[in-house]
């Protein structure tokens, strides 16, 4: 039956096709959706009036570095005014590392200097990273947006962060009030986002958001 055999050829050749085309659509849809790394900084206001909100903020700041994947990674900087602003853990993968460093915060008195603080995260994430166009870059910003020391200008910091391709998602955070039109223009400003919780509770549901903003999700 020679039909019979020609149609066999042809059903054999289109499976054997078949098996050697999949593998390779399989690899390609698998690299393209591969999922970029994180490195960011938590840039968090250590100043007097955060006093009563310390517990808080270090169990967002775990919550979120606890949520790395093994390639992100993540820095701490506190601050006060410029003489009182440090790098207390610098950049790391080591979840460890960074609990440690969160756990160890403390108030100072001065007066908040967010911009200066801000503007030298994002000279310090931009000079630190590695392989950065495989990276997601962000700050996250724990303030009241009481800035009242700082000498950095908004539209500078601004546009240092869109430059660096580097969003800022912002907790305001205050046990009185916080400046909500301050912090939104650093957020919205630079493609990030801003949340405002006002209860324990409320900051574990948003402890849970920011780390889902950090993935852009």
């Amino acid at each position: 039956m020679p039909g019979f055999d020609s149609r066999m050829q042809k059903i054999v050749l289109f499976v054997l096709l078949l098996l050697l085309v999949c593998p390779a659509l399989t690899l390609s849809q698998g690299s393209g959706s591969k999922a970029h790394s994180l490195s960011y900084g938590f840039v968090v206001d250590n100043s007097g009036s955060f006093r009563l909100l310390m517990d808080r903020v270090i169990k967002l700041v775990n919550f979120v570095a606890d949520k790395n994947a093994g390639d992100d990674e993540a820095f701490l900087l506190t601050f006060v005014d410029p003489q009182k602003t440090r790098v207390r853990q610098e950049l790391t993968s080591n979840k460890a590392e960074l609990r440690e460093a969160t756990e160890n915060m403390y108030v100072e008195g001065g007066l908040s200097s967010i911009l200066d603080a801000v503007r030298l995260s994002i000279d310090y994430l931009t000079a630190n990273v590695q392989n950065r166009a495989d990276k997601k870059l962000a700050l996250i910003l724990v303030s009241d947006g009481d800035e009242a020391a700082g000498l950095a200008k908004m539209e500078t910091v601004v546009m240092a962060a869109k430059e660096a391709n580097i969003r800022i998602i912002v907790v305001g955070m205050s046990d009185e009030k916080v400046n909500s039109k301050f912090l939104d223009r650093l957020a919205k400003g630079t493609g990030g986002i801003a949340f405002y919780p006002r209860t324990p509770k409320d900051t574990e549901a948003v402890a849970e958001s920011v780390a889902a903003a950090l993935r852009g999700k």
